[in-house]
């Protein structure tokens, strides 16, 4: 078994395995877009962002597994240093092989991600997209704590059959939002991804107190064709939005999301906002919509009631953490803290 590592997606591009590894993540069952050549590519020049490949083959060459993973920070300086963390969704993503084969694989290619990220990351966290359980007792092994982490998947079958499984709140407000002439599309410029972004900026100064991602992701991800980002306007203004990466026409996901509520009587941007690209995996034959997170079973959550209305099957995918630098990670912790308690 080989195990290669990229570190920029032209090296991968390059490389004699790249149509092989397109088609390995196509064909494996867990594949999603956050473990694509895609992926890699876009978020490759993204500030703040900072992707790596790693892609196993067996003795005849054949790919047998794969994780990508993203080391992320914020700001610069001090602020940068203390929130350098490496972040995997939705993988590794093994091969048809059997248990034994996708535990040992799932091994050797931890243990090649904590080699790659001494030094880089202060900690590296899991994000899973699906069942790992099979897989638990190798991460567990490594040195990774399992924590419970809850998500919504909301099938897109059709519109009558979602609607009817969503609360009867959710499609009252999608109504009155809609009388009232509140209308959803795609982005149609870049003012109106700026004026979205706007939005969000305020929601994670006063609510989620959490860094967001700088203007230019949201550029670029409306620039390509891998995202969809959808604006709820009234009355001519944007009021509320969506980015939402997509995955060959079968998942599209929810990244970050936002709507100014409780302005308008009757009027509910976020509701809209989460309903736009619902509808639009209705309309383009996606098998389901991902929410991306509902928190911690065990902690209040306001935003998790809002998103098990929407009529989703709620799941435990849960996710894997390991501690790089435990002093530094405690410091990150308070500064997180105060970061909070002054914005």
């Amino acid at each position: 078994m080989q195990i290669k590592l990229y570190t920029q997606y032209d090296q991968l591009k390059q490389d004699a395995v790249y149509n092989d590894f397109k088609h390995f993540v196509e064909e494996t069952p867990e594949g999603n877009f956050f473990q694509t050549a895609d992926f890699f590519e876009f978020i490759d020049d993204v500030e703040g962002y900072l992707p790596f490949l790693l892609v196993a083959t067996d003795g005849g060459g054949n790919i047998a597994g794969s994780v990508l993973g993203v080391f992320q920070s914020n700001g610069n300086g001090v602020k940068s240093w203390l929130s350098r963390r490496l972040i995997v969704w939705g993988g590794p993503l093994l091969g048809e092989n059997s248990l034994v084969e996708k535990q040992e694989l799932a091994r050797k290619l931890l243990n090649e991600i904590q080699k790659h990220a001494q030094g880089k990351a202060i900690f590296i966290e899991f994000r899973n997209f699906f069942d790992t359980s099979h897989l638990q007792g190798v991460f567990e092994a490594a040195g990774f704590l399992f924590k419970p982490h809850l998500n919504y998947l909301v099938k897109t079958d059709d519109e009558p059959a979602v609607k009817k499984r969503m609360s009867s709140n959710r499609t009252r407000q999608l109504k009155s939002s809609q009388k009232l002439g509140a209308t959803i599309a795609e982005a149609a410029s870049e003012q109106e991804v700026m004026d979205f972004y706007r939005i969000l900026q305020k929601l994670y100064k006063e609510k989620v107190k959490k860094p967001l991602p700088h203007l230019n992701l949201f550029l670029k991800f409306w620039h390509s064709a891998l995202a969809k980002i959808f604006v709820v306007k009234y009355e001519g203004q944007v009021v509320g939005g969506i980015a939402c990466p997509v995955y060959r026409n079968k998942v599209i996901y929810e990244w970050y999301v936002c709507g100014e509520d409780g302005q308008v009587k009757g009027l509910n941007p976020s509701v809209l906002a989460t309903w736009a690209p619902i509808e639009y995996g209705i309309k383009h034959g996606f098998d389901h919509f991902d929410f991306m997170g509902a928190g911690k079973p065990d902690e209040d959550y306001g935003v998790r009631d809002f998103k098990a209305r929407f009529g989703g099957e709620e799941v435990c995918f849960g996710r894997y953490e390991m501690v790089l630098n435990k002093p530094l990670y405690q410091v990150g912790k308070i500064g997180l803290k105060i970061y909070q308690s002054i914005k």
